[in-house]
């Protein structure tokens, strides 16, 4: 089974995967890595724990970072670099982690983390006045 990391400032990443388990009934395989008052070698550390966790070498793991060029985005894409069953996208967000809940099974690991991409980007929408539904 793929994994995901969703590592974040804040609780994000928790209340995100929170929030699936409340819609979908499962949270199986996702984890929340917060990093709110670390230095860049505990985030390392932690993170690379996570990566490595038995549990977590099936096959493969997205990290989910909050924001391209944080702490989060680069200390995942060094982490990344050293494991070839890793893949990152930033951006983190429900759609994102819905969609890897409902595709993981049946996508391989660089076509998920592609729809993650494309999914977590067309989540994002903004409301017109006159919209119709």
């Amino acid at each position: 089974m793929k994994n995901a990391i969703l590592i974040t400032h804040g609780p994000i990443g928790s209340a995100i995967i929170e929030a699936v388990r409340g819609i979908m009934g499962v949270d199986e395989g996702l984890y929340a890595l917060s990093v709110t008052d670390m230095s860049l070698n505990e985030i390392s550390a932690r993170l690379a724990a996570l990566v490595n966790a038995p549990e977590n070498q099936d096959d493969g793991i997205i990290i989910m970072a909050s924001l391209k060029g944080g702490s989060c985005w680069n200390v995942s894409a060094a982490v990344a670099g050293k494991n070839p069953n890793v893949r990152v996208v930033s951006g983190v967000n429900l759609p994102m982690a819905l969609s890897f809940i409902t595709k993981r099974d049946s996508l391989s690991l660089d076509d998920l983390v592609e729809t993650l991409e494309t999914d977590g980007q067309r989540g994002v929408v903004k409301f017109e006045i006159n919209q119709t539904f």
